[in-house]
């Protein structure tokens, strides 16, 4: 097989998996994959040593819940947002050569508790489903914004977005998809 169509055999895997892995993002209301008391999951592992520079970008550890993350082997990077009791915190396992992450998650804490993550699978960047930003509304709600790629779309510009509403329920506080919904297009100049 020559390289050309090597290529293109892998841009169809890499495409047809990728609608698989955002499948979830086109449920009006996801089923939750958070349930109470769950632990942090650990970070898998590496596909190799991490180049130095992309360590060097890595946030230290300020947070209790920031510790707990290191200690199950995520890798901090990008500030934490927090208010009412919540914090979002973005952690991977590994970057991509240009230092973007890869197996990364945001996870939720609620007054020092562990509530959840914001996807049900890991994400990369560049890939259809890979979050965006996230926005603490208020103690029991955020949104989270999720770029989405269509198959004919470049790596670098996702053809649109997708909003998803959580709710924080529960005296062992755990978050939990209540709605989804498209949004505008990005807009070029």
């Amino acid at each position: 097989m020559n390289s050309t169509l090597m290529r293109m055999a892998c841009l169809a895997a890499i495409m047809t998996s990728q609608a698989a892995f955002a499948d979830w993002l086109d449920q009006s209301t996801p089923a939750s994959w958070n349930q109470p008391g769950l632990a942090i999951p650990m970070a898998p592992l590496s596909a190799g040593p991490i180049d130095p520079r992309c360590k060097s970008l890595e946030r230290p550890a300020e947070l209790k819940a920031d510790k707990r993350l290191r200690q199950r082997g995520w890798n901090l990077f990008g500030g934490y947002q927090g208010g009412w009791q919540v914090v979002v915190i973005r952690a991977g396992a590994d970057y991509d050569g240009m230092c973007r992450p890869r197996n990364y998650q945001d996870f939720v804490f609620v007054r020092g508790v562990f509530a959840g993550t914001l996807s049900p699978r890991l994400m990369d960047s560049r890939t259809d489903g890979a979050i965006g930003r996230v926005y603490i509304q208020n103690g029991t709600r955020l949104i989270a914004e999720y770029q989405r790629y269509a198959a004919s779309d470049p790596l670098c510009c996702p053809s649109g977005t997708t909003g998803v509403e959580f709710e924080i329920v529960g005296d062992k506080p755990v978050v939990r998809p209540v709605s989804t919904y498209p949004m505008q297009p990005p807009t070029t100049r």
